[in-house]
């Protein structure tokens, strides 16, 4: 049995989830067994160390959060049935901490973990949303292709401003060699 000072302590915590997280997500675990959310547990230290949370809470003390955050609890009620847990996180990429619960759900070739619902900053998603949301390149994949795009066009340049000086230099050796021949 929890004692206040840490009931208080799991709720400021929660509170600070559903304020500051760049996304949380409501997980059903129901059919999970230990090993397998210890596997998963796993899974996200191996991935984001401690940047990671996944944590098992009561409805009531997830419910409390969420009024004390400032949220609108109607919008979140229906996803409080049942068992719940919550992935969210502060530091790491959201995508990537989503993608992680998506394959491993594929890895257990199960129903669960199910996606109940979550917020990614600041916008509810369904499960449907989530699946597509995990197809979406990582934040560091994004800004690689940013800069891959940046860098096209320079390259492009540099290739072209380097061929024309190359054929001027091919024509100074022909003009000196026709020169030296005479």
């Amino acid at each position: 049995m929890l004692t206040r000072a840490q009931k208080a302590e799991m709720l400021k915590e929660l509170e600070s989830a559903f304020k500051d997280s760049s996304i949380v997500v409501f997980v059903d675990f129901k059919g999970m067994s230990v090993a397998e959310s210890n596997d998963f547990r796993t899974d996200l230290f191996k991935k984001f160390e401690d940047k990671v949370v996944f944590r098992v809470y009561r409805n009531a003390l997830i419910k409390t959060a969420i009024k004390n955050a400032g949220l609108n609890l109607e919008d979140y009620e229906e996803f409080l049935n049942g068992n719940t847990a919550l992935l969210y996180t502060k530091e790491a990429d959201p995508i990537e901490t989503l993608k992680v619960l998506v394959e491993f759900k594929k890895k257990l070739k199960k129903d669960t973990p199910a996606i109940k619902a979550g917020i990614l900053e600041g916008k509810l998603f369904t499960p449907e949303e989530a699946e597509e949301l995990a197809k979406l390149p990582s934040k560091e994949q994004l800004l690689a292709m940013l800069v891959g795009g940046l860098n096209a066009p320079i390259s492009g340049l540099v290739g072209a401003l380097s061929g024309i000086l190359r054929k001027f230099v091919y024509a100074l050796n022909a003009i000196k060699e026709e020169k030296e021949k005479q």
